[in-house]
């Protein structure tokens, strides 16, 4: 029990796409405006948590045609991500308001992460609890996981918002952009290479 949610907690602390987007968007619109977006990740962790568990992810990754699909569009996701986050820089530069992240990015994030997915795999595959009731296994790890991931990524939130709080030049915030979206970018440089 206690090496599962250690597990869990572990991969918090590894930023993915998510919480690279996470902290980019508490950077740009502060922790309230990004709530919706987080509460998003989190229930899209929860659908791919269910797919796992119901073995709808193993079919995706097993199938070579089905993982390529899901790179090519995450891909496309996180390119476009990428752009979104390097035009805030100009759109914070001519004085327009950002558009914040919502509710169904956060999902569709989640949906087309294959970290998450891979993550997930091994998080409701390994770490056997309960062997011979599968039921009580799967509610509890889903229950840890969320008490683990609402504070976390509440807490990566958080992180980015103090950064908004420092009040850094315009020129400092385009540099901390260009980072954020070189990494999302990275990302997929890296799932390229483990495809």
């Amino acid at each position: 029990m206690l090496a599962f949610g250690m597990a869990v907690f572990l991969l918090m602390l590894t930023p993915g796409p998510a919480i690279l987007m996470i902290i980019n968007t508490g950077i740009n619109n502060g922790f309230r405006r990004s709530i919706q977006f987080v509460i998003g990740i989190i229930f899209g962790a929860n659908i791919v948590a269910l797919s796992v568990i119901l073995g709808l992810a193993s079919l995706i990754l097993n199938y070579p045609i089905l993982r390529l699909i899901l790179l090519i569009f995450s891909s496309a996701y996180l390119i476009y991500l990428a752009l979104k986050i390097l035009r805030q820089s100009f759109i914070n530069s001519a004085n327009f308001p950002n558009k914040k992240l919502n509710f169904s990015n956060g999902i569709i994030i989640q949906l087309l992460n294959p970290k998450n997915y891979l993550v997930q795999i091994a998080l409701f595959s390994g770490f056997l609890i309960w062997p011979s009731d599968f039921i009580l296994e799967v509610i509890y790890k889903i229950l840890i996981a969320n008490l683990i991931w609402i504070p976390g990524h509440l807490a990566w939130l958080a992180l980015g918002a103090s950064v908004k709080t420092f009040k850094f030049s315009k020129a400092t915030m385009n540099y901390i952009n260009i980072i954020m979206a070189l990494l999302i970018l990275s990302v997929i440089f890296l799932a390229i290479l483990n495809y």
